[in-house]
């Protein structure tokens, strides 16, 4: 059924959906959201600038806007006779809100997913959740990349609760986006590992699957790779 509610925000764009789930009555969609986008930007992921060096390759980074998590609270009982100006959405664990106006449209504005410190990893993108459990359903932690140059180059876990980050980064290493595995048996939603393929240009340095504690964000181990491995934006995990 399509609802005949048209809900408006400001202008922006997204990539990559972190979550959504429906509680008491609203639709809650966490998402990965870039401001001020220009499509002009597209050019920096040309290979041609990629190969760029020195200040030519900090200017075309710089040029890029950062991506930030936020979350976005749709009520979903929005009639005629919902008050106007104040805010109909009434969950008590965020700050987002959704306000009808005299013009019959939802205003949106939404919760910031995220500290101050997200701004130091160069944003965040590539987000993972529980899947299995937590897809489409009430949820804590996601995992995503930093990207303080043109490609990712740290890992990071937030909480979506508390706004709390934990930090893996390397210098020299690459990690593609992590991907959560549950224990077996697993009951806690970061009980179990993230697992990302990280690569380095240097050619002393092998590439390596790299595995990480999910709830503490250490490192517990790396499978070394003895050849080159181009860069892979994605992942998946196979069990059989």
């Amino acid at each position: 059924q399509i609802l005949p509610v048209a809900y408006h925000m400001k202008a922006m764009m997204s990539f990559h959906h972190i979550n959504a789930y429906e509680d008491d009555g609203h639709i809650v969609n966490d998402l990965c959201c870039v401001d001020h986008y220009c499509t002009a930007d597209e050019d920096s992921l040309m290979l041609k600038n990629l190969r760029s060096s020195g200040d030519a390759l900090d200017q075309l980074y710089n040029r890029r806007p950062m991506t930030y998590p936020r979350r976005f609270v749709m009520p979903l009982s929005v009639g005629p006779d919902s008050p106007r100006g104040t805010n109909l959405c009434s969950l008590p664990y965020t700050t987002a809100s959704a306000t009808l106006r005299d013009d019959g449209k939802v205003w949106l504005e939404p919760e910031p997913l995220h500290g101050d410190d997200v701004d130091e990893y160069g944003g965040l993108e590539f987000p993972r959740i529980h899947y299995e459990r937590f897809n489409a359903r009430p949820y804590r932690y996601f995992y995503s990349c930093g990207f303080q140059h043109m490609i990712p180059n740290s890992l990071i876990k937030v909480d979506v609760t508390t706004k709390e980050t934990k930090h893996w980064q390397v210098d020299g290493y690459y990690p593609s986006e992590p991907v959560f595995v549950p224990s077996p048996g697993a009951e806690g939603e970061d009980e179990g590992v993230v697992l990302s393929v990280v690569i380095s240009p240097d050619k002393e340095k092998p590439s390596f699957l790299l595995v990480l504690d999910a709830s503490s964000f250490m490192e517990l181990g790396r499978a070394v790779v003895p050849r080159d491995i181009p860069y892979g934006f994605h992942g998946i995990f196979a069990p059989n």
